[in-house]
């Protein structure tokens, strides 16, 4: 009736199933493998990572195993890592790129050179974790590259490109002029991600040319695969006052006759909100007196992104076994910003 939890594999039955056959189980064991290298087993734990990630029959299983190296924070798997990611299949180098990022830092002069040579591979999975790897590495100094980068040929390397570089701008730095210009061309790249991409960057420097991009993706003209980008989108159109977009935001708020909600609505309902809309605010406010825990913490962080300053007394008065204190004091923050 009930299954019975299995036990966290000791080394030795880690070691062995790293010889099963099925895929699955060693993918498995290469999880307790990183846990145990919290332990007086690292040394053979990280060892058994590096030999698989040099030797397994199934590439994906390799390349976990470089990402299990990052996961441990294996610095003493450098010089193993730094060899699998000059050569081996793409799947291995990408991944050992991944877990470079993980542990190397600013002064590991020999990684940021692979990084760097690695940002003009033929392999655009290279030229995508690279970006990735030297937000990390190099974070300090790549916001100013990354305009070349938006160039590239691989649509996946170029919306990473805005999004690493809305990570920038959100921690203040400012936007750097060749990075703004390549941003707002890329408002009319072919591929309906990096438009938003780029959309959201612009947005989140008070530039507001990336509009039509994203009342698009709230009027799902333009799809997208990323949910994260379609929430900041929908979030967007209510910071940015794009009133021609309330019809939209209106039936993901509240479906039709209230049927078919949408897995969005509460951030329409914030767009909503934001736009002044009476029936959005109402619904928020409902919902900090919601039947569970859960449904009044996400009614909360919802009153906070709305700015919604009826809500301010309800909160003040919220105690931790009604909605989570921390949720609770974010939004009150967010109220109390307002002038």
């Amino acid at each position: 009736m009930f299954g019975i939890r299995s036990l966290p594999r000791t080394l030795e039955a880690a070691l062995r199933d790293m010889r099963h056959a099925k895929n699955d189980t060693r993918l498995s064991a290469l999880g307790d493998l990183v846990r145990l290298s919290e332990t007086a087993d690292r040394a053979r734990a990280l060892s058994a990572l590096c030999e698989v990630m040099g030797s397994d029959a199934e590439l994906h299983v390799r390349a976990a195993a470089a990402l299990a190296l990052g996961d441990a924070s294996a610095k003493e798997s450098r010089e193993t890592l730094l060899a699998a990611a000059r050569t081996g299949p793409v799947q291995v180098r990408e991944m050992a790129l991944a877990a470079l990022g993980e542990i190397a830092d600013g002064a590991d002069q020999e990684v940021r050179t692979l990084l760097d040579a690695a940002r003009q591979d033929a392999a655009p999975e290279m030229r995508f974790q690279a970006l990735i790897a030297l937000n990390r590495v190099a974070h300090e100094t790549l916001l100013d590259e990354l305009a070349l980068a938006s160039r590239d040929l691989d649509a996946e390397v170029r919306q990473i490109t805005y999004r690493l570089a809305e990570e920038h701008v959100l921690e203040g730095a400012p936007l750097p002029e060749p990075l703004r210009q390549r941003a707002r061309a890329a408002l009319r790249d072919e591929v309906p991600s990096v438009r938003l991409a780029a959309a959201i960057l612009l947005a989140r420097v008070g530039d507001k040319c990336g509009a039509d991009v994203i009342r698009a993706v709230v009027e799902r003209k333009d799809r997208v695969a990323s949910l994260e980008d379609e929430q900041a989108a929908l979030e967007l159109a209510g910071e940015l006052q794009l009133s021609e977009a309330r019809p939209a935001l209106s039936r993901r708020a509240f479906g039709f006759f209230g049927l078919f909600r949408d897995p969005l609505a509460w951030h329409a309902r914030v767009a909503l909100a934001r736009l002044g809309d009476e029936q959005a605010k109402a619904a928020i406010l409902r919902g900090l007196s919601a039947f569970t825990r859960d449904a009044r913490t996400i009614a909360v962080a919802a009153a906070g992104r709305a700015r919604l300053r009826e809500a301010r007394t309800i909160l003040q008065r919220m105690t931790p076994a009604e909605a989570d204190p921390d949720t609770v004091a974010a939004a009150l923050s967010e109220i109390e910003a307002l002038p």
